[in-house]
């Protein structure tokens, strides 16, 4: 099924003998094939003589995107299980600043291992490759990361855009996206071999369902999904660039521009007890600090709590 999704991923019209010739596959095989898909909830639209995969948004335009990011190695994999792992898998082949896009990614993932849901070419799906020197203090990387990404929104004339603690990008207070960062450490290169994860919504379809409220970009603005990308890109390369001469100092003013609970009442849920007090933004190591009800200032370490606001009980 892998290989008829990519052949599909130009999201142009294919025929049906065309398909089955270039897969090596009997048309009852391809219809087995677009059965399976249909099962997943990927709709294939089919018609008499041929089918196509409909976008939600722009396709990846590669020329596009390497004439506007000429110093990215672009790795462009219209199918992937997921571009954090295809990036981890290929290490030692990646230049520094490398970048994976993918259309669909059927095996993403978010914190803590949950499953990241990706239409196709219905969102922003890259991985951001950047090799971090071992005396690079990396805490709080996510955020800095973060802040790039509300930057770039921003610029794109977007509106309430906000963070949240520790990795989440809000739109209009609902979930647009979310930043996952991954890391091998090279001790015979003293170097910290970092993938820095990035989804965003654009353009989901009315079917799509998730647990959660979520926005996208398209409720706001129409953007086209390249210039989207190349934006990010260019604000994720500066950020990093300055994150790794400062470290997250120089971001905590401009994290509390973007922090979506800052001086605002909420609930940490950890693993056996919740917090609730007024949110004070983050230190210089990326945690969060939290004035609670008893006048303790308290400090708490990404991976460790999730942040809810005071009236989400959930």
């Amino acid at each position: 099924m892998i290989a008829l999704l990519s052949a599909l991923s130009d999201g142009k019209k294919h025929f049906y003998t065309d398909l089955c010739q270039e897969l090596s596959i009997t048309k009852q095989q391809l219809a087995e094939d677009f059965q399976q898909l249909d099962q997943q909830g990927i709709e294939i639209c089919c018609e008499a003589d041929g089918c196509y995969w409909l976008a939600s948004a722009e396709v990846l335009d590669s020329e596009f995107l390497t004439k506007n990011l000429p110093q990215q190695q672009l790795l462009i994999q219209p199918v992937i299980d997921s571009t954090n792992q295809y990036l981890l898998n290929n290490l030692p082949k990646l230049s520094n600043n490398s970048v994976c896009l993918a259309e669909y990614q059927f095996a993403g993932r978010g914190r803590r291992g949950r499953q990241w849901l990706s239409p196709f070419a219905g969102q922003v799906i890259m991985s951001y490759y950047r090799i971090f020197s071992t005396n690079c203090d990396i805490s709080g990387l996510s955020l800095a990361a973060g802040m790039a990404v509300a930057q770039a929104l921003t610029e794109l004339n977007l509106h309430s855009v906000q963070l949240k603690w520790p990795n989440d990008i809000w739109l209009n207070g609902k979930k647009l996206g979310g930043i996952l960062i991954e890391m091998k450490h090279n001790p015979h290169l003293a170097q910290n071999q970092v993938v820095i994860g990035l989804g965003l919504n654009v353009n989901l379809p009315k079917k799509f369902v998730v647990d959660q409220p979520i926005a996208m970009i398209s409720k706001q603005r129409n953007i086209n999904r390249n210039l989207l990308i190349v934006k990010l890109i260019q604000h994720l390369a500066q950020a990093l660039t300055l994150f790794e001469q400062q470290g997250l100092s120089a971001f905590i003013s401009q994290w509390r521009q973007y922090d979506a609970f800052y001086q605002k009442k909420v609930k940490l849920l950890l693993e056996n007890q919740s917090i609730i007090g007024i949110e004070q933004g983050i230190n210089a190591k990326g945690e969060l600090l939290l004035n609670t009800e008893d006048n303790q200032q308290l400090s708490f370490s990404i991976g460790e709590i999730s942040l809810r606001p005071i009236n989400d009980q959930s």
